[in-house]
């Protein structure tokens, strides 16, 4: 692969991140996160930014190093400590309206994994309390955001299962390329394409005012129940106050998602896709749900990280997120497990554990804390995906009068 055609597939990936992902306003002003690996690409994405006339481009580059060597080394009295000016940041991103990327692309993707846990949980912990505001407004369309995913050799090893080298990493950006179709003349035209064809799925599931939906397959029974005129979202997210500057807050996507009921979860699912935990891979996970809540679980490996997990937040315990995926999806289709949640959430029907989407649910962005939970809409420090889908797995959805409407069978979409 020549220099000159990486750096064309460069250039379009960071224009497909601020003309679609973030849909970049003249003015606007632009916060990126990523690893310092890939600061060639943040420079990229900087000069794309203000040539498209964004105010300012702020760059949070952090090496993870810097968080070991605070875990390992840092008092406990100040694990949970925050720069003062932390809030204020926070508030004046929500308040200026800035769009925000943030990049996954880890250097060494076993490192959380690696770190005392309880340690590292109050850290996390504090980190999601102060941030919550960021990231409900995020949920709420105030701020333009979204995740995309750069390869790095230790990232590429732990995918292919093999020793980490430019050659791996090579390997896997020509997968991102080939799944984020950045060899097409106009990536970002393909991708909005793709936003009006999810969100036309969307319409029709929303049209069916389902009452709840059901999973049945190997180790799964589960019923989810949905939030009463609900609807589904996919393909693109309007901005709050102003619908016509509409974003994808994933890139991938191949997701059509709601908000179910807090309170309406029965039965168990057997989750089919290592998850990433608080940094350590948990594999083989089971739920058992009642009234809504887990009242039992379980894992082939790392148990002990959904007891952490939970223990983070009461409400962690309750699904936030109820997404379809079907087997048209080219992640699916690339036969690997990416150990990277944008991607393998969307290889699959997924829920989250955790903090629901106020979005879907009419008037629900403007509601307190309080009336969310009564609305039916988990309130949570922590949201996590747990892939549940595949050929197996039949989802079926149940109107109001109990009338059975098939979703998926055999792994594909029927309605």
């Amino acid at each position: 692969m020549s220099d000159a055609i990486e750096e064309t597939r460069k250039r379009k990936y960071a224009k497909l991140l601020l003309e679609v992902g973030v849909n970049l306003q003249p003015g606007q002003n632009l916060v990126v996160a990523a690893e310092p690996y890939h600061w060639k690409f943040l420079n990229i994405v900087a000069e794309e930014a203000y040539k498209m006339g964004a105010g300012y481009v702020l760059v949070e580059a952090t090496d993870p190093g810097l968080l070991k060597a605070r875990v390992e080394y840092g008092s406990e009295e100040h694990l949970d400590d925050l720069v003062s000016w932390t809030d204020k940041k926070n508030q004046s991103l929500i308040n200026e309206g800035w769009a925000k990327i943030s990049l996954f692309g880890p250097t060494d993707p076993d490192l959380m994994g690696s770190l005392d846990a309880q340690r590292l949980s109050i850290i996390q912990k504090a980190q999601s309390i102060s941030g919550k505001p960021v990231s409900d407004a995020c949920a709420a369309g105030k701020i333009t955001w979204c995740v995309a995913a750069l390869p790095t050799p230790g990232w590429a090893a732990k995918v292919y299962d093999l020793e980490p080298s430019a050659e791996v990493e090579r390997r896997l950006w020509l997968g991102i390329v080939k799944i984020l179709n950045l060899d097409a003349d106009d990536p970002s035209a393909h991708w909005r394409e793709k936003g009006e064809t999810l969100q036309k799925r969307c319409e029709k599931l929303s049209a069916l005012n389902l009452a709840e939906v059901r999973f049945r397959g190997p180790g799964t029974d589960l019923q989810v129940k949905c939030i009463a005129g609900a609807k589904w979202i996919g393909g693109g997210i309007p901005t709050a106050g102003n619908g016509d500057k509409g974003f994808i807050p994933n890139i991938p996507t191949e997701e059509c998602f709601t908000t179910p009921n807090r309170g309406g979860t029965e039965g168990r699912m057997q989750v089919v896709r290592p998850v990433t935990v608080l940094g350590k891979t948990v594999e083989g996970a089971w739920f058992e749900f009642e009234d809504g809540k887990v009242i039992s679980y379980g894992a082939k490996a790392n148990k002990n990280v959904l007891d952490d997990y939970f223990a983070m937040c009461p409400n962690a315990c309750y699904l936030g997120e109820l997404a379809l995926v079907d087997g048209s999806s080219p992640i699916y289709q690339n036969g690997h497990v990416f150990h990277c949640i944008l991607y393998d959430e969307n290889a699959s029907c997924h829920v989250a554990l955790g903090s629901g989407y106020p979005m879907p649910v009419p008037g629900a962005t403007a509601m307190t804390n309080d009336e969310k939970t009564a609305a039916g809409v988990n309130v949570s420090i922590v949201h996590t995906d747990f892939m549940i889908g595949g050929p197996e797995v039949d989802v079926t959805g149940y109107d109001g009068l109990g009338n059975e409407i098939p979703l998926i069978r055999n792994g594909d979409f029927v309605i």
